[in-house]
Parts: C-alpha cells; sequence; structure tokens
C-alpha cells in the first residue's frame, strides 16, 4: 500500500497543494507573530540583508514538503481504506 501511494499522481499533486498551503498559514503566523501588522521594512532587513533568505526558503520548502507528504499520506490512506 505505501509504494502505491507514493507511486501516485494524486497523492504528489495533494503533497503540493498542502506543502504550499502550509508554508503560506506558517509563514504568515510567523510573521505576525515576530514582526507585527505594519513592520515589513524590519523583516526585509532581517531575513534578506542579513543573508539569511535562502536559510529562509530553504526551511520553508523543506518544511512545506514535509507537512505535505505527511497529511497527504494521512489523507490517501483514509480514502482508499473507506473505498474497501
Amino acid at each position: 500500500m505505501f509504494t502505491s501511494i507514493l507511486s501516485s499522481k494524486k497523492y504528489w499533486s495533494s503533497v503540493c497543494f498542502i506543502g504550499f498551503g502550509f508554508v503560506l498559514i506558517f509563514s504568515g503566523i510567523e510573521y505576525f507573530m515576530q514582526y507585527g501588522a505594519g513592520n515589513w521594512s524590519s523583516f526585509v532587513e532581517e531575513r534578506i540583508h542579513h543573508g539569511l533568505w535562502m536559510r529562509y526558503i530553504v526551511s520553508r520548502i523543506v518544511g512545506g514538503l514535509m507537512y505535505g507528504m505527511i497529511m497527504g499520506y494521512y489523507f490517501e490512506l483514509r480514502k482508499r481504506k473507506s473505498n474497501r
């Protein structure tokens, strides 16, 4: 069952969708918790000008991919078990 789910095209499309949604929501929450609503210049100064932008982007991609893979597998497994 594991390999059939991982080889499914629908699984990978759900991984991308769920992961992208996670990145958007998580980044938004983190921004508002750390910088407040109108402090965009300090965010840009800290994340981009200090050379942390690559680490920031890679951490978002890896985190979104991991979350998407876990949740996508859970949803596909639950759907396949209910169709039996």
